[in-house]
Protein backbone atom coordinates (compact mmCIF):
# COMPACT_ATOMS: atom_id res chain seq x y z
CA UNK A 1 0.00 0.00 0.00
CA UNK A 2 1.37 3.42 -0.97
CA UNK A 3 1.99 6.08 1.64
CA UNK A 4 -0.63 8.87 1.97
CA UNK A 5 0.24 12.07 0.09
CA UNK A 6 -0.38 15.44 1.73
CA UNK A 7 -0.54 19.01 0.40
CA UNK A 8 -0.19 20.86 3.70
CA UNK A 9 -1.56 24.39 3.76
CA UNK A 10 -4.03 23.78 0.94
CA UNK A 11 -7.82 23.72 1.31
CA UNK A 12 -8.89 20.13 0.64
CA UNK A 13 -12.66 20.09 1.33
CA UNK A 14 -15.54 22.56 1.58
CA UNK A 15 -18.72 22.18 3.58
CA UNK A 16 -21.99 24.09 3.78
CA UNK A 17 -23.96 24.32 7.02
CA UNK A 18 -27.40 25.45 5.86
CA UNK A 19 -30.76 26.12 7.45
CA UNK A 20 -32.61 24.72 4.41
CA UNK A 21 -30.83 21.87 2.65
CA UNK A 22 -33.48 21.38 -0.05
CA UNK A 23 -33.41 25.03 -1.08
CA UNK A 24 -29.59 25.19 -1.04
CA UNK A 25 -29.25 21.97 -3.05
CA UNK A 26 -31.64 23.22 -5.73
CA UNK A 27 -29.84 26.58 -5.99
CA UNK A 28 -26.35 25.14 -6.46
CA UNK A 29 -27.52 22.36 -8.77
CA UNK A 30 -29.01 24.96 -11.13
CA UNK A 31 -26.09 27.39 -10.78
CA UNK A 32 -23.09 25.04 -11.05
CA UNK A 33 -24.51 21.71 -12.23
CA UNK A 34 -23.69 20.01 -8.94
CA UNK A 35 -25.18 16.63 -8.09
CA UNK A 36 -25.56 15.07 -4.66
CA UNK A 37 -25.13 11.81 -2.82
CA UNK A 38 -26.79 11.29 0.57
CA UNK A 39 -24.93 9.42 3.30
CA UNK A 40 -26.67 8.06 6.41
CA UNK A 41 -24.51 8.76 9.46
CA UNK A 42 -26.88 7.15 11.95
CA UNK A 43 -27.31 9.22 15.11
CA UNK A 44 -25.41 12.10 13.50
CA UNK A 45 -28.11 12.44 10.84
CA UNK A 46 -27.77 12.69 7.07
CA UNK A 47 -24.79 14.11 5.23
CA UNK A 48 -24.83 15.17 1.59
CA UNK A 49 -21.75 14.84 -0.59
CA UNK A 50 -21.42 17.42 -3.37
CA UNK A 51 -20.22 16.12 -6.74
CA UNK A 52 -19.61 17.32 -10.27
CA UNK A 53 -18.95 14.82 -13.03
CA UNK A 54 -18.65 12.14 -10.36
CA UNK A 55 -15.86 14.02 -8.55
CA UNK A 56 -16.47 14.77 -4.85
CA UNK A 57 -16.03 18.47 -4.04
CA UNK A 58 -17.42 18.86 -0.54
CA UNK A 59 -20.40 18.28 1.68
CA UNK A 60 -23.60 19.77 3.02
CA UNK A 61 -25.36 19.56 6.41
CA UNK A 62 -28.74 20.91 7.45
CA UNK A 63 -28.57 22.83 10.73
CA UNK A 64 -30.96 21.50 13.38
CA UNK A 65 -33.96 23.79 14.08
CA UNK A 66 -32.80 24.55 17.65
CA UNK A 67 -29.33 25.58 16.43
CA UNK A 68 -29.14 29.40 16.03
CA UNK A 69 -26.15 29.27 13.67
CA UNK A 70 -26.61 31.03 10.31
CA UNK A 71 -25.98 29.29 6.99
CA UNK A 72 -22.23 29.19 6.47
CA UNK A 73 -19.61 27.74 4.12
CA UNK A 74 -16.50 26.34 5.82
CA UNK A 75 -13.18 25.25 4.34
CA UNK A 76 -10.93 22.41 5.52
CA UNK A 77 -7.19 23.15 5.38
CA UNK A 78 -4.68 20.29 5.45
CA UNK A 79 -2.17 20.51 8.32
CA UNK A 80 0.42 18.04 9.64
CA UNK A 81 -0.55 18.39 13.33
CA UNK A 82 -4.09 19.53 14.19
CA UNK A 83 -3.42 19.88 17.92
CA UNK A 84 -0.32 22.03 17.43
CA UNK A 85 -2.11 24.31 14.96
CA UNK A 86 -5.09 24.66 17.31
CA UNK A 87 -2.81 25.74 20.16
CA UNK A 88 -1.03 28.25 17.94
CA UNK A 89 -4.35 29.70 16.74
CA UNK A 90 -5.17 30.64 20.34
CA UNK A 91 -1.71 32.15 20.83
CA UNK A 92 -2.27 34.32 17.74
CA UNK A 93 -5.58 35.67 19.04
CA UNK A 94 -7.95 33.13 17.53
CA UNK A 95 -10.25 30.64 19.24
CA UNK A 96 -10.84 26.91 18.95
CA UNK A 97 -14.60 26.51 18.57
CA UNK A 98 -14.61 22.71 18.53
CA UNK A 99 -12.02 19.99 18.98
CA UNK A 100 -9.39 18.93 18.38
CA UNK A 101 -11.29 15.69 17.85
CA UNK A 102 -11.44 12.60 15.67
CA UNK A 103 -13.54 12.05 12.58
CA UNK A 104 -13.99 8.30 13.00
CA UNK A 105 -12.09 6.55 10.24
CA UNK A 106 -11.24 9.81 8.46
CA UNK A 107 -8.77 11.83 10.49
CA UNK A 108 -8.47 14.59 13.06
CA UNK A 109 -9.91 18.11 12.95
CA UNK A 110 -10.46 21.36 14.85
CA UNK A 111 -12.86 24.20 14.09
CA UNK A 112 -10.99 27.51 14.42
CA UNK A 113 -12.19 31.11 14.53
CA UNK A 114 -9.60 33.72 13.61
CA UNK A 115 -9.10 36.98 15.53
CA UNK A 116 -11.88 38.72 13.55
CA UNK A 117 -14.44 35.90 13.68
CA UNK A 118 -13.86 34.10 10.35
CA UNK A 119 -14.32 30.34 10.83
CA UNK A 120 -12.39 27.52 9.13
CA UNK A 121 -11.35 23.93 9.87
CA UNK A 122 -7.85 22.48 10.15
CA UNK A 123 -7.73 18.82 9.19
CA UNK A 124 -5.36 15.88 8.89
CA UNK A 125 -6.79 13.02 6.82
CA UNK A 126 -5.70 9.45 7.50
CA UNK A 127 -5.89 8.58 3.80
CA UNK A 128 -4.02 11.66 2.60
CA UNK A 129 -5.26 14.64 0.60
CA UNK A 130 -7.03 14.73 -2.78
CA UNK A 131 -4.62 14.85 -5.74
CA UNK A 132 -3.86 18.25 -7.26
CA UNK A 133 -5.68 18.53 -10.59
CA UNK A 134 -6.58 21.35 -13.00
CA UNK A 135 -9.71 23.17 -11.83
CA UNK A 136 -12.72 22.95 -14.12
CA UNK A 137 -15.82 25.21 -14.16
CA UNK A 138 -18.10 24.36 -11.26
CA UNK A 139 -15.20 23.27 -9.02
CA UNK A 140 -13.65 25.07 -6.06
CA UNK A 141 -10.42 26.87 -6.89
CA UNK A 142 -9.38 28.90 -3.82
CA UNK A 143 -10.73 30.81 -0.82
CA UNK A 144 -11.63 34.47 -0.37
CA UNK A 145 -11.10 35.65 3.21
CA UNK A 146 -12.89 38.83 4.31
CA UNK A 147 -11.22 40.65 7.20
CA UNK A 148 -11.39 44.09 8.87
CA UNK A 149 -7.63 44.08 9.62
CA UNK A 150 -5.45 43.18 6.64
CA UNK A 151 -1.99 43.43 8.29
CA UNK A 152 -3.08 41.29 11.23
CA UNK A 153 -4.72 38.73 8.92
CA UNK A 154 -1.51 38.43 6.90
CA UNK A 155 0.46 37.76 10.08
CA UNK A 156 -2.13 35.33 11.48
CA UNK A 157 -2.34 33.07 8.42
CA UNK A 158 1.33 33.19 7.51
CA UNK A 159 2.28 32.03 11.00
CA UNK A 160 -0.57 29.56 11.47
CA UNK A 161 -0.71 27.83 8.08
CA UNK A 162 2.68 28.61 6.58
CA UNK A 163 1.17 30.68 3.78
CA UNK A 164 3.15 33.35 1.93
CA UNK A 165 1.50 36.70 1.20
CA UNK A 166 2.04 38.46 -2.11
CA UNK A 167 1.14 42.07 -2.76
CA UNK A 168 -2.53 42.34 -3.68
CA UNK A 169 -3.78 43.48 -7.05
CA UNK A 170 -6.88 45.54 -7.82
CA UNK A 171 -9.72 44.45 -5.53
CA UNK A 172 -7.62 42.16 -3.33
CA UNK A 173 -5.51 43.37 -0.42
CA UNK A 174 -3.22 40.33 -0.61
CA UNK A 175 -2.86 36.97 -2.30
CA UNK A 176 -1.81 33.96 -0.23
CA UNK A 177 0.22 31.18 -1.83
CA UNK A 178 1.89 28.01 -0.62
CA UNK A 179 5.07 28.56 -2.64
CA UNK A 180 5.42 32.31 -3.16
CA UNK A 181 4.12 32.26 -6.76
CA UNK A 182 0.79 33.16 -8.38
CA UNK A 183 0.54 29.58 -9.62
CA UNK A 184 0.49 28.43 -6.01
CA UNK A 185 -2.33 30.79 -5.00
CA UNK A 186 -4.76 29.33 -2.48
CA UNK A 187 -6.55 32.42 -1.12
CA UNK A 188 -7.13 36.12 -1.58
CA UNK A 189 -7.58 38.56 1.27
CA UNK A 190 -10.38 41.12 0.98
CA UNK A 191 -10.90 44.11 3.25
CA UNK A 192 -14.33 43.82 4.87
CA UNK A 193 -16.76 46.20 3.19
CA UNK A 194 -20.23 45.69 4.58
CA UNK A 195 -20.15 41.93 5.04
CA UNK A 196 -19.16 39.71 7.95
CA UNK A 197 -15.56 38.47 8.33
CA UNK A 198 -15.60 35.00 6.81
CA UNK A 199 -13.91 32.38 4.70
CA UNK A 200 -15.69 32.04 1.36
CA UNK A 201 -14.73 29.21 -0.98
CA UNK A 202 -14.47 30.34 -4.60
CA UNK A 203 -15.95 28.42 -7.53
CA UNK A 204 -14.55 28.77 -11.04
CA UNK A 205 -17.06 29.86 -13.69
CA UNK A 206 -16.77 30.68 -17.39
CA UNK A 207 -18.84 33.88 -17.65
CA UNK A 208 -19.08 35.88 -14.45
CA UNK A 209 -21.65 38.36 -15.75
CA UNK A 210 -24.10 35.68 -16.83
CA UNK A 211 -23.54 33.70 -13.64
CA UNK A 212 -24.19 36.80 -11.52
CA UNK A 213 -27.50 37.30 -13.32
CA UNK A 214 -28.33 33.64 -12.76
CA UNK A 215 -27.64 34.00 -9.02
CA UNK A 216 -30.35 36.67 -8.80
CA UNK A 217 -32.78 34.67 -10.96
CA UNK A 218 -32.42 31.70 -8.61
CA UNK A 219 -33.18 33.76 -5.51
CA UNK A 220 -29.63 34.54 -4.41
CA UNK A 221 -27.87 37.90 -4.12
CA UNK A 222 -24.70 39.40 -5.58
CA UNK A 223 -23.02 41.26 -2.71
CA UNK A 224 -19.86 42.66 -4.32
CA UNK A 225 -17.66 42.54 -7.43
CA UNK A 226 -13.84 42.68 -7.63
CA UNK A 227 -11.37 42.70 -10.51
CA UNK A 228 -7.87 41.35 -9.87
CA UNK A 229 -5.36 42.39 -12.53
CA UNK A 230 -3.96 39.45 -14.53
CA UNK A 231 -5.95 37.03 -12.35
CA UNK A 232 -9.63 37.54 -13.17
CA UNK A 233 -12.98 38.80 -11.94
CA UNK A 234 -14.62 37.78 -8.66
CA UNK A 235 -18.13 38.22 -7.27
CA UNK A 236 -19.20 37.55 -3.68
CA UNK A 237 -22.65 35.96 -3.72
CA UNK A 238 -25.18 34.65 -1.23
CA UNK A 239 -27.46 31.66 -1.77
CA UNK A 240 -31.19 31.99 -0.90
CA UNK A 241 -30.54 30.66 2.62
CA UNK A 242 -27.65 33.04 3.39
CA UNK A 243 -24.56 30.93 2.65
CA UNK A 244 -21.87 33.10 1.05
CA UNK A 245 -19.17 32.11 -1.41
CA UNK A 246 -17.40 33.75 -4.33
CA UNK A 247 -17.43 32.95 -8.03
CA UNK A 248 -14.37 33.49 -10.19
CA UNK A 249 -13.79 33.97 -13.92
CA UNK A 250 -10.08 33.72 -14.81
CA UNK A 251 -8.45 36.23 -17.11
CA UNK A 252 -8.02 34.90 -20.64
CA UNK A 253 -4.38 34.17 -21.39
Amino acid sequence: MSEPVYTYGRPVWRELMTRDAAKARAFYAELFGWTYEDVDLGERGNYTRILIGGKALGGLWEVLPDNPSPSLWMSYVSVPDVDAVARQAVQLGGKVVRGPAEFTGRGRFAVVRDFAGAVFIVFHALAGDPPLEPVRPGEFCWESIATPDVPRAKDFYEKLLGWKALKGREGAEALFTVDGTLEGQIADLLHTQGFTPAWMPSVRVEKLGLMSERVAELGGEVIAHFSVFRVGRIAVVSDPVGGQLSIYEPTSR
